[in-house]
């Protein structure tokens, strides 16, 4: 059965939007977040720059609308894995996820965190970043029901977040020289980090 116009039109609209933010996601990991703009962006997918204002209105709307799909997928890599059977195993495997983007797709990790200025205001990307501390909420007050930790969840997933966040934007800025120098690994410093979150929340 053929769709109505309505739909028809609404998933040609979503397939052009998905488009810009590929094209704008490709401009960013290759030349980072100074080079996003609507006509390098227009010009990356193949439009014009009307296109893109049509869809984002200008530059802000389009970074948030790309910092709204990062969080997303930043909250599918840290929600696998079963909280109710193994929620110390879920917690330690969701926090190595974290790292594993940050370090994969740094410069969508700087933007989710420092390129949209309106990210702490209401807004997709907003909603998008609380969902994913939610992830880690829930998480820890699995645990805390399990009589496996003893903390505040919402507390405790604000301190944890602060630590990975931390970790990872040092390890982004190339700041663990020292580590390395003494021979110590970064993914094992990380992984201690986390056994020392999880005594203190016991």
């Amino acid at each position: 059965m053929t769709p109505p116009p309505a739909a028809r039109h609404r998933t040609a609209s979503e397939q052009v939007g998905s488009a810009l933010l590929d094209a704008a996601q490709a401009v960013l990991d290759r030349e980072g977040l100074s080079a996003v703009s609507v006509r390098a962006v227009a010009s990356e997918a193949g439009v014009a720059p009307m296109g893109v204002y049509n869809r984002f209105q200008n530059k802000d709307g389009l970074l948030i609308a790309l910092a709204t799909r990062a969080f997303g997928a930043l909250k599918d890599a840290v929600g696998t894995g079963d909280p109710v059977e193994d929620p110390l195993g879920r917690f330690r495997e969701g926090c190595r996820a974290y790292r594993t983007f940050a370090l994969r797709y740094p410069q969508q990790y700087r933007l989710m965190f420092t390129g949209v200025e309106s990210l702490a205001s209401p807004s997709p990307a907003a909603e998008h970043g609380s969902a994913t501390l939610q992830v880690l909420v829930d998480t820890i007050d699995v645990a805390v029901q399990q009589g496996i930790l003893r903390t505040e969840p919402v507390q405790a997933a604000q301190v944890v977040w602060n630590a990975i966040h931390g970790a990872v934007s040092l390890e982004l800025a190339n700041l663990h020289v020292t580590l390395k120098r003494h021979g110590f690994d970064p993914a094992e410093t990380y992984d201690r980090m986390l056994e020392v979150l999880i005594d203190g929340l016991r």
